[in-house]
């Protein structure tokens, strides 16, 4: 424990069995966005042997529970995602997922077992409690995103939030450290999709159609000028068009071409002003090619940008050397949606171990981290309360 500079009071370290236990029943039942039942059942049976003041289901399959405090100054909410992804999962675990062809490959059983660890903490020393805390479980981060539903439904009210924070394990960080930045941390994406209309004629007869495949390669050679000719430069953004379908069969040219992609950036004006370039340039395919076009947002979440004031008061919480200076991502997360609202802080809880072979990528089929972390992500959202003397010591 040393070896990584976990300082861990001796309150939480008993937590140690709960929590790998709540970690390893969800890993072995992950299911995908607004279908995490199991999980949700799962933690409602373990908030409810707790001393909660009120626990609602939201947005289907997400939770918030409410513990008030004796004399509140301020209202606090802590975060965890909730949804696995569809990847067969290839760790060997002995506790691996009982589903095919889904697995927990982000973390996010990770990030339900250290909440729930959390709340039992709480529900222990709720006479301790002086403000306010909200826990939220959130569904379907990874696909449509769960974050704007739980707000429409009122996570953030009765008691009004003052300020949230969330966290994510990150193979990118070394074990026991926490990564940590104000300002722009995660990027915005537009998820995007397109459908390119022509029309189909013989292979040998090309003048007789509109070739969808040729006018979809001039459309994704096209867009890399609008980052290098449209975009200043000092600005961070990215298109990548990673599907594209088209065709029935190589003697015959396609009536249509589908892609979908993603737009990334730190600037929701930068994302806005690109869309608006991408747009542009169909209109001017239509007009040359004779096609016609279809563009549809899929997912928007806005950037993770990192309140200064209270990113601050962290750093000062966090004990001597675990901070880990972190650089902003192009990945998006919709803990963004909160930040839309209330000030929030995002961290990155650090889990890479090359000792232990945890090194592989979020969304790997091979995705694993060391489970002594857990109690690293607890400890921190105690020191939060401490820190901000939401609780009497």
């Amino acid at each position: 424990m040393e070896d990584f500079n976990l300082p861990l009071d001796r309150d939480i370290l008993q937590l140690q069995d709960h929590v790998i236990r709540h970690r390893r029943w969800l890993h072995r039942h992950p299911q995908t966005g607004f279908r995490e039942e199991d999980a949700r059942d799962y933690i409602l049976r373990a908030l409810r042997g707790m001393h909660f003041d009120r626990i609602t289901v939201l947005a289907g399959t997400g939770i918030k529970a409410v513990l008030r405090g004796t004399c509140p100054v301020r209202t606090l909410a802590f975060r965890a995602d909730m949804d696995a992804l569809a990847v067969p999962e290839k760790t060997g675990l002995e506790f691996a997922s009982e589903y095919d062809g889904f697995m927990h490959a982000c973390g996010h059983d990770g990030h339900m077992a250290m909440l729930l660890g959390f709340a039992q903490w709480l529900s222990e020393n709720r006479d301790r409690l002086k403000d306010n805390v909200v826990l939220l479980f959130q569904p379907s981060e990874e696909s449509v995103g769960g974050a704007s539903p739980m707000i429409r439904e009122g996570a953030l009210d009765d008691p009004e939030v003052d300020a949230i924070f969330g966290y994510h394990i990150m193979p990118e960080v070394p074990q026991g450290k926490v990564g940590l930045k104000a300002g722009p941390l995660m990027a915005s994406t537009c998820e995007f999709g397109i459908d390119i209309m022509g029309k189909s004629a013989h292979g040998a007869m090309p003048q007789k159609g509109i070739d969808a495949i040729l006018v979809a390669s001039y459309y994704i050679t096209m867009l890399q000028g609008i980052l290098t000719r449209k975009v200043d430069p000092l600005s961070q953004a990215l298109i990548t068009v990673g599907k594209l379908e088209a065709g029935q069969a190589r003697n015959v040219l396609a009536s249509r071409a589908h892609m979908e992609g993603i737009l990334r950036t730190f600037d929701s004006r930068v994302a806005e002003s690109i869309k608006h370039d991408m747009m542009d340039l169909l209109a001017g395919l239509e007009r040359s090619f004779g096609v016609t076009t279809d563009f549809r947002d899929l997912v928007y979440y806005p950037p993770v940008v990192n309140d200064p004031e209270w990113t601050a008061r962290v750093k000062e919480i966090l004990p001597g050397g675990m901070f880990y200076p972190a650089h902003p991502l192009m990945i998006a997360e919709d803990f963004a949606w909160y930040q839309q609202k209330v000030p929030g802080v995002f961290l990155f809880l650090g889990s890479r171990n090359e000792e232990l072979g945890y090194i592989h990528p979020l969304h790997s089929d091979r995705f694993q981290f060391d489970e002594e972390i857990l109690l690293t992500g607890i400890q921190l959202d105690k020191n939060i309360l401490l820190g901000l003397g939401g609780i009497v010591e």
